[in-house]
């Protein structure tokens, strides 16, 4: 029994760094087209750039997302961690919530860009900045939440049982 348990943990655990490193490399693909949507002066290749843009965004980067922030509550849940007995793993909890989130919000900017493109001499210059802006800075989120899970700072959040042990 003990032996499943562990193994299911494990494999929880292996899906949860699976998805969290798919969600940060489909955001760095997601920038580098960004990028070149930015950075291309014919508005032909646009419509392309930023249909590319929507099918990485609701085919891999929110999946992804949803996924990452399911198994990483139930890895926490699930093991000795913890959800809120340490501060690295509260805080992963919090920025993984707020970077979800803002995802949720972001995909309106991308189907914005998606649909302008298509028109014929719409405005994308704001977009084009917005969409490098957002997804450079979620690549720096996820690189920072991915770092509090490698590096596992130490300290005991009030909220865990050995600190009202003490």
């Amino acid at each position: 029994m003990s032996s499943t348990r562990g193994r299911t943990r494990s494999a929880i655990r292996a899906l949860h760094v699976v998805t969290s490193i798919s969600w940060t490399a489909a955001v760095a693909v997601f920038l580098v087209i960004a990028i070149l949507g930015w950075c291309t002066p014919d508005t032909r290749v646009h419509a392309g750039i930023y249909a590319a843009l929507e099918v990485t965004l609701w085919v891999v980067i929110v999946p992804s997302a949803v996924l990452s922030f399911l198994t990483g509550v139930l890895t926490s849940v699930l093991s000795r961690w913890g959800l809120t007995r340490h501060w690295w793993v509260l805080f992963k909890l919090v920025l993984t919530t707020g970077a979800t989130a803002l995802l949720f919000v972001h995909t309106r900017v991308v189907d914005a860009a998606a649909d302008a493109a298509v028109g014929v001499g719409h405005d994308m210059e704001a977009l084009e900045l917005q969409l490098v802006i957002d997804s450079a800075a979620a690549l720096g989120l996820l690189a920072l939440i991915g770092g509090l899970g490698y590096i596992k700072p130490r300290g005991i959040t009030p909220w865990s049982e050995s600190s009202r042990a003490d």
